[in-house]
């Protein structure tokens, strides 16, 4: 029989509590799980131990120099430790009341007041008095050290927090220690901007009031404010967050960890970009084009209008007159439910959304979807990462913050662009891996044909039948555009590309989705997809290949089958319906219904084709397109309503209401509900629990998937699983 498999874990006792932790737990880890608290500063759990607050003071049997810091001590076998001892009770007090020498007691106008940690620590371990009775120092305040970042300097306790992000996560090094001694303060580094997309992290991580957020600054009390678990909206990596309401507007949005997602962070526009939910100019009724000006009507005429409408042009044009765009924003659930309208009620298949460039809804290869086979916190497992025609900083933001850890842990990040990314600093770096392919511009289609046949080209490696290999010709073409020294680099990666299939570690690969569109580029996905087949770096941890997608439900919006040749679940469609550039150019559309896009956008002109006899668009402002429409229904915004959304690495998440929907407008599913009943359809939906239900029952991809599944950090299918279905 095989061996019993040992306890790995540590054993050891804290305030008599008896605690099992993994080895290389520390102390005030143990101390958290077992539900004991330890008072921390400078400690922050996604940054290495400092030790330099001395708050976290415990006393460990047999170790000498007692009181000893539970943020830097690691636990061991037998640990005796007690958190209240009363040498540890009195070297509290004295931090305490050391910090407090020269801290402005100015609770009462302070934004942290209410939620800062140096209140409740003085409270619950502080002395109740203080022996200092000369003038506390003082500065002039509020520093804006950013846009968006005060720094009330008198405030500070020096815990090096926000200093050390910058150095050690975001790695931008836009805050600093500057002085030495009793003048040491917080500054921006000199000729450096404190310009990070991550600066507000550090206004959340700081345990007093030093640093705040501009927007936020007295605009509310912490108590004051309904606090409602959510997930971010701006773009596809799906953060985690915590939207905060005060009297029906949105205030701030916090972080809430999710390590397999966001990692615990946020970036500015996920934190502060929230000002169209606030925005005065919402649409609050129903417009009706009318001699030639949009004007208000009712609910009941907007749509009674545009089912008749919508009905007889069908009638008159056929099926194929009428055509639909729609959002990358919306929810599963008002996706699902928009191209089951136009399908059903309608009988048309021109759907579409604004995407990248992709071969079928399936690659040919594997058989899967286009989207990651790698998960976000997979990337730190990898050997290597190969960022082609991509920049996670302006388009993932915290996708970045990712790529930085596993950059830090020892993982060799190659960067082919013709564009400057933010990444590319660190290959002048001696101490991480960092490499920097400069290609022309639109050269991303070249050079994955060029990976591609460079991998082909090592012994064992092998095309498949179902690879389809770059010609000669476009080889030649390739290297003769790209000259020597790109292609010998572009050669290297191959080659480790090829070693890391074959090792315990493998490689990722990821491309933006909207590279694909880029002149040249039009097989970028399709050779890149090859190009983690042949080498072996597809369908294991640490490995993978996938596009990165750019708006909050771009990915959500495939699954949901707003494609003209799918359905849900990447079920082809009998008869292939218009593609989102032809649905803007062909004639015989006469009528498109849009919800929550702007197609006026990617029109040259600016103006929708004036073949189009109606429109009609859904949306929560008056953008370019809703103003050339015949009607405009009025919608809310995520803050406003219940749903999921899938992010870039297919992890399903729940968006919670946590404002009253605005007075005069609807949520897009009980707009879409309304319409289909009007158009014959017999919808009896009361929610969007049970929208979900039906596409779980029917999206192999979400089977099996309820809310109750999702929780507060959601689940991630498995799209490997699901193929075989």
């Amino acid at each position: 029989m095989p061996e019993e498999k040992k306890d790995e874990l540590v054993h050891l006792t804290i305030d008599g509590v008896p605690v099992a932790v993994p080895p290389g737990t520390l102390v005030w880890k143990a101390a958290q799980e077992a539900g004991i608290e330890i008072p921390i500063y400078c400690y922050h759990p996604k940054m290495p131990p400092l030790g330099a607050c001395r708050m976290c003071f415990v006393e460990i049997e047999k170790m000498p120099k007692p009181p000893q810091t539970a943020c830097t001590t690691p636990v061991s076998e037998g640990m005796v430790v007690s958190t209240k001892s009363e040498k540890v009770l009195k070297a509290r007090r004295g931090t305490l009341e050391f910090l407090l020498i020269n801290h402005p007691l100015d609770c009462p106008i302070c934004d942290k007041a209410g939620e800062c940690d140096l209140q409740d620590f003085t409270l619950r371990h502080g002395p109740g008095g203080t022996r200092f009775d000369q003038s506390k120092r003082h500065y002039r305040k509020p520093i804006p050290v950013s846009q968006d970042v005060m720094l009330d300097r008198e405030r500070c306790i020096l815990c090096q927090r926000c200093t050390r992000f910058s150095s050690e996560i975001s790695m931008d090094n836009g805050l600093v220690m500057i002085q030495r001694g009793f003048r040491m303060e917080v500054g921006t580094a000199p000729d450096h901007a404190f310009d990070s997309v991550f600066s507000g992290n550090t206004t959340e991580i700081c345990p007093v009031g030093a640093l705040t957020a501009s927007s936020y600054r007295f605009k509310a009390r912490p108590w004051e404010l309904k606090r409602v678990p959510s997930v971010c909206n701006n773009c596809s990596v799906g953060c985690n967050a915590r939207v905060d309401v005060r009297v029906d507007r949105v205030t701030r949005l916090m972080s809430r960890n999710n390590d397999e997602v966001d990692d615990g962070w946020l970036c500015n526009r996920g934190r502060w970009d929230f000002g169209f939910v606030n925005n005065p100019n919402r649409l609050r009724t129903p417009l009706i084009r009318r001699n030639g000006t949009l004007a208000p009507a009712t609910w009941d005429e907007a749509l009674s209008y545009v089912a008749t409408k919508l009905k007889d042009i069908a009638g008159t044009h056929g099926a194929q007159a009428v055509a639909g765009i729609g959002s990358t924003r919306t929810t599963n659930e008002e996706t699902y439910l928009f191209q089951k309208l136009l399908r059903q009620a309608l009988k048309t298949n021109n759907i579409d959304h604004h995407h990248g460039r992709f071969n079928g809804p399936r690659d040919s290869l594997t058989g899967k979807a286009w989207m990651m086979t790698s998960s976000i916190a997979e990337l730190e497992k990898a050997s290597h990462i190969v960022l082609v025609a991509s920049d996670p900083y302006k388009r993932q933001p915290v996708l970045n913050l990712r790529l930085k850890k596993a950059m830090r842990g020892g993982t060799k990040i190659t960067i082919i662009n013709s564009a400057t990314t933010e990444m590319d600093r660190f290959e002048a770096s001696d101490v991480y891996s960092v490499r920097k392919i400069n290609i022309p511009e639109n050269g991303a289609g070249a050079a994955a044909k060029l990976l591609l046949r460079y991998a082909l080209n090592h012994d064992g490696v092998g095309a498949g039948s179902k690879v389809e290999v770059p010609a000669a010709k476009e080889i030649e073409t390739a290297e003769q555009s790209f000259g020597s020294e790109v292609t010998e680099q572009l050669q290297q990666v191959a080659a480790e590309l090829v070693s890391a299939g074959s090792a315990a570690k493998g490689a990722v690969i990821l491309y933006d989705e909207l590279a694909t569109l880029d002149s040249g580029a039009e097989k970028l996905a399709t050779d890149l997809q090859a190009l983690a087949v042949v080498t072996n770096n597809i369908d294991r941890v640490g490995a993978g290949v996938g596009p990165l997608f750019g708006d909050a439900n771009s990915l959500g919006a495939r699954d949901m089958g707003l494609l003209p040749d799918t359905l849900p679940g990447y079920v082809a469609t009998s008869e292939k319906g218009l593609a989102y550039d032809e649905i803007l150019s062909n004639p015989q559309v006469k009528a498109l219904f849009v919800m929550g896009a702007n197609p006026a956008r990617h029109r040259a002109s600016g103006e929708l084709p004036k073949t189009l006899e109606f429109l009609v668009v859904q949306d929560i402002a008056l953008t370019e397109t809703a103003q050339q429409a015949d009607v405009v229904l009025p919608a809310v915004t995520f803050a406003e309503k219940d749903g999921t959304m899938t992010n870039v690495d297919h992890h399903v998440q729940i968006v919670r209401r946590a404002l009253r929907p605005l007075p005069g407008a609807k949520a897009d599913w009980e707009i879409l509900i309304a319409l289909a009943n009007r158009l014959g359809q017999n919808w009896t939906y009361a929610s969007p629990r049970d929208i979900f239900a039906e596409i779980a029952a029917n999206n192999p991809f979400y089977a099996g998937l309820t809310y109750e599944d999702l929780g507060l950090q959601g689940a991630r299918t498995q799209e490997q699983e699901v193929a075989r279905a």
